[in-house]
């Protein structure tokens, strides 16, 4: 069993992060429990972890000190994954309208064994705007035998009135003191030996993430029980990955496709964390970016990466990866993908000028007033306005407007005569110009792009990407 599981708090007073078992300890030992609890945090904060606990204190038929016992039957059903009371659902994958109502018709049904049924719904800021109010109507109006327990890493982009239904309770990033008394509790288990101060070189790594700093652990932990320093310090001078990370980005830079992944395959099979590994590789991009940008930054530059263009379509392209991942079918696949559009770098349509009732229009204007067109479709079609906001302007040749969308789904919806027809009203009213507009898939050539449009392998829905129900 994977270490950050095996060594997963269990009671209130055994998480690791105090401002997060202070508020919950206060939380349990009121008479009347929230019937909503919305956690908010980084990754690897003990959010989930956090939840389950309540769900046993909740439940537990010997509650001793506000704490579940686990002991008890209800409480080892509940830590085993066995009880059909405690619904997890992830939202990044079941965030339409349809998963919250079959919710909604469940939820009036008993527990078939516990006392409350929980429900917690990760990354709930996934979930459209429909579904946030079919969610809205049961938090208002709950049975008496549910609880919900909401957990997010983007708070911000939840509406008012679902946080305001309630009891928000914040996680912050661990302090490198927190991660190292985490890390400590593993080392033991394990009887595993380091210093002192390489626990504290892995803590300060980790970036706040318990999670994130366990798994380092283990993977040192992989070659044996003995870890040395100069292990430590090649697994984090190396990204934390165990390979090289300038080197592969490189390649990635370079469309290298082959040499990418087979360096992929190569950092997986040593313990590798896909996300993690993302989220390094576009942390790492953006150090390069911002140097070349000529914000002074500590890092080191990557003296090969060099154009500033083709530099942000790369890091767009595996942010892309790493908001998928968690959603993706095959956990790996969109960052493959990611890894393998690089062969072709995008090429961007030319921008030629129109001679119109406002002078001399481009690409430029429209890219400034593109914002304006957006504003303009809310009282149309808000849902319409949604899937514009996943395009962007890259060409212009007098009447006709060229949109980039980055999803197969989300062309065929704005395809639709009658949508394509209203944003093409819309931008002409803003624009004051006569627009036709075109859309094509990225990741295309010019040519493709002032043709028709060849098909894209990628298949994204707008319920899976940014919940639009274009209606």
């Amino acid at each position: 069993m994977a270490y950050y599981l095996k060594y997963r708090p269990q009671k209130i007073s055994q998480l690791d992060l105090e401002s997060a078992r202070q508020t919950l300890s206060e939380v349990l030992k009121a008479k009347e429990v929230p019937h909503a609890f919305l956690f908010s945090g980084p990754k690897g904060t003990g959010k989930t972890s956090s939840a389950r606990i309540v769900a046993k204190a909740v439940n537990c038929l010997k509650l001793k000190d506000n704490e579940p016992c686990n002991q008890c039957d209800n409480c080892k059903l509940i830590t085993e994954g066995r009880s059909m009371d405690i619904i997890e659902i992830d939202a990044a994958s079941n965030r339409g309208i349809d998963d919250i109502r079959e919710l909604r018709d469940k939820i009036k049904l008993t527990p078939s064994s516990l006392k409350y049924k929980i429900y917690i719904i990760d990354e709930v800021h996934m979930l459209t705007n429909e579904a946030f109010n079919a969610l809205l109507k049961t938090l208002e109006e709950p049975p008496k035998h549910a609880k919900f327990v909401l957990c997010t890493t983007q708070a911000e982009k939840l509406p008012g009135t679902i946080v305001s239904r309630c009891l928000v309770v914040k996680f912050n990033k661990a302090s490198i003191k927190e991660i190292k008394a985490a890390l400590l509790k593993v080392v033991k288990g394990e009887k595993l030996k380091i210093k002192d101060e390489d626990l504290i070189k892995i803590s300060q790594e980790a970036d706040g993430s318990f999670r994130d700093a366990v798994k380092v652990l283990e993977q040192l932990a992989a070659s044996g029980k003995v870890i040395s320093s100069k292990k430590v310090s090649q697994v984090i001078e190396r990204g934390m990955v165990g390979r090289n990370l300038d080197e592969w980005l490189l390649m990635i830079y370079k469309g290298e496709a082959k040499t990418a992944l087979d360096w992929l395959s190569e950092a997986l099979k040593e313990g590798a964390d896909i996300s993690q590994l993302t989220v390094e590789a576009v942390n790492r991009l953006r150090q390069v970016l911002l140097g070349r940008l000529g914000v002074e930054t500590k890092a080191e530059e990557i003296k090969e990466i060099d154009q500033v263009e083709k530099l942000i379509q790369l890091i767009e392209r595996l942010m892309r990866a790493g908001r998928e991942i968690k959603g993706a079918v095959i956990e790996i696949l969109p960052l493959e993908l990611a890894i393998a559009t690089t062969n072709k770098p995008v090429k961007p349509v030319k921008e030629q000028k129109l001679t119109t009732k406002t002078g001399k229009l481009g690409l430029d204007e429209v890219v400034d007033k593109w914002p304006e067109v957006l504003a303009a479709m809310r009282p149309h079609n808000h849902s319409l306005e949604a899937l514009l906001r996943a395009t962007r302007p890259v060409g212009f040749d007098g009447q006709g407007l060229v949109l980039e969308v980055f999803y197969k789904f989300h062309k065929e919806r704005l395809e639709v005569d009658r949508y394509r027809q209203l944003v093409e009203e819309v931008a002409s009213k803003v624009l004051v110009a006569p627009i036709r507009v075109k859309f094509y898939l990225s990741q295309k050539t010019e040519k493709v792009a002032k043709e028709k449009f060849a098909k894209d392998d990628i298949i994204k829905t707008a319920e899976e990407v940014f919940g639009a129900e274009v209606s």
